[in-house]
């Protein structure tokens, strides 16, 4: 891609990936419905659920009475955040799309600014916990502080982003790499999507907020499955210099 995409419409699918989360949908879908619709956007909330057990789809049917979401239920596979978002992905209406977490950690009344900073002229925008004006709610443990850090000092030398990490971003899908391209392991889709499509990044200052209802994903599991991430990321930038790619602009 070169350039800057042309954008003009006014449109965005929310992509939310699922498991177990019926607690949070409800509340979700109506702070979306009341930032989006106060700034006369058109929206779809697309959940992609890895086919929880807890009545997510009742909720989602009652919902859709009412305001334009929807669901996409993976069933037979393993529950895998990354393959679930590139699903939803590609059975999006628009092309903006915006990717964020359930459980409401995420402030959806900030995509309206995600979407103008990407409207501005860039690939992608993250909602980083870690730039100026970012902040996050409650008192993170040693070990929760010392987890992220690490994570993000690894990834630090393959992006220009201060929040790599981050699960709350904004792409236009016309400038995305091809999906037969992504070799996404665990849950870092958004590191996945800014190495290999090489995306131009840029961040807003979001307030990141604890989780208030349901369980956490996160263990030992998506830890390891990070670092195998982080070895094949690192192994295709090693590749693509050795062939002399040259970088996008």
């Amino acid at each position: 891609m070169t350039g800057v995409l042309p954008r003009a419409e006014r449109s965005v699918s929310i992509v939310v990936p699922t498991l177990r989360e019926a607690a949070n949908l409800t509340r979700l879908a109506e702070r979306i419905a009341g930032a989006l619709e106060e700034k006369n956007i058109e929206w779809e909330l697309l959940l992609v659920d890895d086919d929880s057990d807890d009545g997510s789809a009742a909720v989602v049917a009652e919902l859709a009475e009412r305001l334009p979401v929807r669901m996409k239920v993976r069933r037979g596979v393993a529950p895998d955040l990354s393959r679930a978002v590139l699903a939803g992905i590609t059975e999006s209406r628009h092309d903006r799309i915006v990717v964020m977490d359930a459980d409401l950690s995420h402030p959806p009344e900030r995509i309206p600014d995600l979407l103008a900073t990407l409207d501005a002229g860039c690939d992608m925008v993250v909602g980083s916990r870690y730039v100026s004006g970012a902040s996050t709610a409650g008192e993170w443990g040693f070990s929760r502080v010392l987890n992220s850090r690490i994570a993000t000092l690894l990834a630090a030398p393959l992006v220009a982003c201060s929040d790599p990490m981050a699960g709350f971003f904004a792409v236009d899908r016309r400038a995305l790499p091809d999906p037969a391209t992504l070799r996404p392991v665990g849950y870092k889709i958004g590191l996945e999507l800014m190495v290999r499509g090489r995306l131009r990044v840029r961040e807003v200052p979001i307030s990141f907020d604890e989780r208030r209802r349901g369980k956490s994903k996160l263990g030992w599991r998506q830890r390891l499955a990070y670092l195998r991430h982080l070895g094949r990321l690192y192994a295709h930038v090693l590749c693509r210099r050795l062939r002399g790619s040259t970088p996008r602009r």
